[in-house]
Parts: C-alpha cells; sequence; structure tokens
C-alpha cells in the first residue's frame, strides 16, 4: 500500500495545482523628477497600489489529507490481511504437521499487530512531522541537485535535464527503468559431463548444491535463514479461477523419484529462488524507498537459467572471490558488460539496474553489490554493475535487501544504526550514539527503516558524476554541452574500499 499512496501524492504534484488570483497591497515610492537644486524634488511620497498576481500554487495540504487517509487505510488492511495469512498458516501447518509453518504464522501475527498499532498510532502527530520533514528534505535536494547540474552541463542539456527530473516543478526523480532478475533451475537440463543424467542430479550427488534444499524439504542454514524457494510442475494443471500466486509444486516423493533416477522419472519442473509474492514485496519497497534518495524506479521482471554450481550458491565472503564472481555472473547470465572491455557500454548501463534474485551464498551474506565507479564513501569501482540478492523470512524485517544492494549500486556505503536502510551487521554497529532515544524518535517520525538527506546527496552525486546526460534526461541529438569543473582531472585513480554487501 506505501507505493500505492506515494503515487497518489506524486500524481497530485504533478496534475492538481491550480492559478490563484490574489489581490496584493504593495507600496511603491513616488518621486518628481526635478534639478537637484529644486526643492520640490527633494519631497517624495509612498503610494499604495494594488496589483494583479497569477501565481500558481501546489496544493501541499491536498498532499497531506490523500496520504495521510492513504496512509491510515493501508496500515489497517495491511494488518487485517497480514493477521489473516498467519491464521491461515497457522491452520495448514496443523493439519500438514509443519511446526515451522506454525511458527510462521504466530511470528506474522504479532509483527502485523505490533506494526499495525505502531503505524496508527504515529498518524495522530507523528505523520505529519514526517511529511513536513520529507517536503523540506526534497527541497534541500532539489537545490543540491541545481547545485550538481549546474556546475557540469549548460544551455539546452541543462535544460532538457531539469525538467525531465522534474527539478523545478512536478515530481521530482530521476526516472529509471530496471529489471528484477530470478535465476531458475530447469529439470530437463543434461549434464554437460553426463548427459544421460540431469544436471541438478549431478550437481546434487557431487554435493555442489542441496538440491532437497533448494526445494524446500530441508533446512540446512537453521530457523531464521529459510528462505522460500518455490518449484513449480512443467505439466499444465486445469485449476479453477481466482487471483492469487499459482503454485503447482513437487511433492518430496517425486523429488525424490526424480533423484533416484537420475532425472528420467518424475515430472518435469523448475525451482525458483523465491516466491512471486516475496520478489513483489522487494520490488514494491525498492520503488517507495528509492524515492527516498530521489529515484524513481519502474521495474520489468524476468528469469534466467542457471546450470553452474557457482550461479546457484553464489561465492560468500568465506571464500576470498566474492566480487570476482559476481562480476562474472553478471557478465556471463545477465549480460552486463565488462568496463574493461568497453567502459563506455559498461556506463551507459548504470542507467538500466539490474537486481537478481539468487538462491543462497557460501556464507550467511543476504546481498552483494558492484558500483562501477569509486564513489565518495571510496566505496571501490568493479568492473561492472549490478546487485544480486536472497530471500528471507519475515518480510518486515528483510524487505530491504534489494533496495540496500541498489543504494550501493549508486555509491552509497555501510552505516550504524538499525533505524537506517544502510545498515549491516557484517560492517557497521546496530548501536548509534542514543540508540533507544534515536529509534524512538524514528519509529514516531517515518515508521520504518529509511534513507537520510545525506545519503540522497551522496547518490545525486555519484549519478550525476557517473551517468550519460542522455540517462538524466538530455536528448542525444547535437550532443551535450558539457563543463568540467575546473581543478578537477578528466580522469580519477579509483582505489581502496571494499565491496557493497550485506
Amino acid at each position: 500500500m506505501a507505493v500505492v499512496c506515494t503515487q497518489i501524492k506524486e500524481w497530485v504534484e504533478e496534475k492538481v495545482s491550480k492559478p490563484i488570483e490574489e489581490w496584493e497591497e504593495r507600496q511603491e515610492k513616488k518621486c518628481k523628477d526635478y534639478p537637484w537644486y529644486d526643492p520640490r524634488g527633494w519631497v517624495c511620497w509612498f503610494v499604495t497600489v494594488l496589483v494583479k498576481v497569477v501565481r500558481w500554487v501546489v496544493v501541499t495540504v491536498g498532499k497531506w489529507v490523500i496520504r495521510t487517509v492513504c496512509t491510515i487505510v493501508g496500515a489497517v488492511l495491511t494488518a487485517i490481511r497480514d493477521v489473516l495469512v498467519g491464521i491461515g498458516d497457522i491452520i495448514a501447518g496443523i493439519v500438514t504437521l509443519d511446526w515451522r509453518r506454525i511458527v510462521d504464522g504466530l511470528i506474522r501475527i504479532v509483527i502485523a499487530v505490533v506494526l499495525g498499532a505502531i503505524r496508527l498510532g504515529r498518524m495522530i502527530l507523528g505523520d505529519t512531522i514526517g511529511f513536513i520533514i520529507d517536503e523540506i528534505d526534497t527541497w534541500r535536494l532539489r537545490r543540491y541537485v541545481r547545485g550538481l547540474l549546474e556546475e557540469k552541463y549548460s544551455g539546452d542539456t541543462l535544460a532538457q535535464i531539469k525538467e525531465a527530473i522534474g527539478l523545478d516543478h512536478g515530481t521530482f526523480g530521476l526516472r529509471l527503468h530496471a529489471t528484477a532478475y530470478r535465476t531458475v533451475l530447469d529439470s530437463e537440463t543434461p549434464s554437460p559431463r553426463d548427459p544421460a543424467v540431469a544436471n541438478l542430479v549431478a550437481l546434487h550427488r557431487s554435493g555442489s548444491i542441496n538440491l532437497r534444499e533448494l526445494c524446500g524439504y530441508e533446512f540446512t542454514e537453521g530457523f531464521w535463514n529459510r528462505k522460500r524457494y518455490k518449484t513449480v510442475k512443467k505439466d499444465v494443471v486445469v485449476g479453477g479461477g481466482g487471483g492469487g500466486e499459482f503454485d503447482n509444486p513437487i511433492s518430496e516423493d517425486e523429488l525424490d523419484l526424480y533423484l533416484r533416477s537420475g532425472g528420467t522419472e518424475g515430472p518435469r519442473f523448475i525451482v525458483l529462488p523465491m516466491r512471486d509474492s516475496a520478489l513483489t514485496t522487494k520490488v514494491d519497497t525498492a520503488r517507495e524507498k528509492g524515492r527516498e534518495l530521489g529515484l524513481i524506479l519502474t521495474f520489468e521482471r524476468a528469469t534466467k537459467p542457471v546450470t553452474k554450481a557457482q550461479h546457484i550458491v553464489h561465492p560468500g565472503f568465506d571464500t576470498g572471490t566474492a566480487n570476482s564472481s559476481l562480476t562474472s555472473f553478471l557478465i556471463e547470465v545477465i549480460g552486463r558488460t565488462n568496463k574493461t572491455n568497453d567502459d563506455a557500454a559498461a556506463q551507459a548501463e548504470l542507467c538500466h539496474p539490474v537486481a537478481v534474485g539468487v538462491f543462497r551464498y557460501t556464507d550467511s551474506l543476504r546481498g552483494l553489490a558492484n558500483n562501477l565507479r569509486q564513489s565518495s564513501c571510496r566505496l571501490a569501482g568493479k568492473d561492472t554493475s549490478g546487485v544480486t540478492f536472497i530471500d528471507n523470512t519475515p518480510d518486515e524485517v528483510w524487505k530491504y535487501v534489494m533496495i540496500h544492494e541498489l543504494g550501493h549500486y549508486f555509491g552509497l556505503c555501510h552505516t550504524d544504526g538499525l533505524d537506517r536502510i544502510m545498515f549491516s551487521s557484517r560492517e557497521s554497529t546496530w548501536w548509534r550514539g542514543w540508540l533507544l532515544p534515536r529509534l524512538l524518535l524514528h519509529i514516531f517520525v517515518k515508521g520504518e527503516p529509511s534513507f537520510t538527506l545525506s545519503e540522497a546527496k551522496a547518490a545525486w552525486s555519484y549519478i550525476v558524476a557517473n551517468v550519460n546526460p542522455e540517462c538524466l534526461g538530455a536528448r542525444p541529438v547535437g550532443g551535450p554541452t558539457v563543463r568540467t569543473p575546473a581543478g578537477v582531472p578528466a580522469q580519477t585513480r579509483h582505489t581502496g574500499g571494499d565491496a557493497g554487501q550485506s
């Protein structure tokens, strides 16, 4: 619901403005024009005049009312939905004797009730304060971006960029089209070493992967690190109507038959690293939270088949090859460009972020990012750009993983504090000065983890410095007019910094 409320607010910014005719009282000084020595020119007087002016006024009050009403309705509906889903999980867990699902249902209900109470409680005053802060921060970010652009561009190019990102009026933000991928395993793919055996069976037998785990029948990483893998039979199944996510999973017995037979028996199926609903939650969160950085993201969804063990269980930092493996994966599987081969093409790809849902890492990583250029916080530039991430429950904790990694994509580094999206327990501390007062104030004003104005400025510094003017909205005809600020070298040597990680 949050992203819907944001879209409604943006529609108001774009469409709902009105000319207000008002009479403005002004005083003008009047003097007779005589030579300086003539006493008649020494006397002046003030005349009060009424000047009719027409101003375009954005209906800020309307935005606040619509946002508040939408947020209240959204909080209520979300709480009701989560409670009902939790009850359904408990019932299903009892019927199937699945204690994990019972616990998941209880956790979902508790989180729904607690967060619902917080969201409704802060509506009294906190949301209004948050709205005012957001409006001020947006104005300050606009002013900052204006300075960056005017320092680098001029003429028609500058005017086109300003119009494209809504710098002077309308909804402010860089419009970017991204792709949210999920890798996919196919039960029918033959092993390259022994075509008579299915590739998944060969990898399972060699110990490179645990197919029972990837199909959701074993949990080797503990209760709190469970993923929501999804299996879908390829055979067409005729079912009833209705909405919701399509489910046609293989059973544990069918999986055992597939493994015993080397892949020659049992139903044909595919395996996905997360359910459709889990991906939707992460995409919607990225769209909503991207606004805090001045990014208006739209996503298309796609799948990418993978067959190699290192593209199924990705090397983590325990292997020492996490970033080089990510670079290879982005180039080989996703089709990103290596900047050592074509720097211009790799730079152009920055305008199209890619976020890939994968099955797991060899360690406890939740996500990994490649930023193409070095950032202001000295995050070292990589050979290509893109991010990977995994699924985890509960959503209220792990739904931020995609936008966290995209923060690295745009040059942001980790920070301290549970109230920050860029927090990471690997490098940062959850304890930030005056933690409890800060956390309570943040919950009251924001209600959830967020980006700060300084992070938005850092992201835009990275964007303006590194993306093409066409990505910002300039028309390519005739080529852009670019000014290089005095004292800035044409090339910057990229050194130091660690990879984006979670």
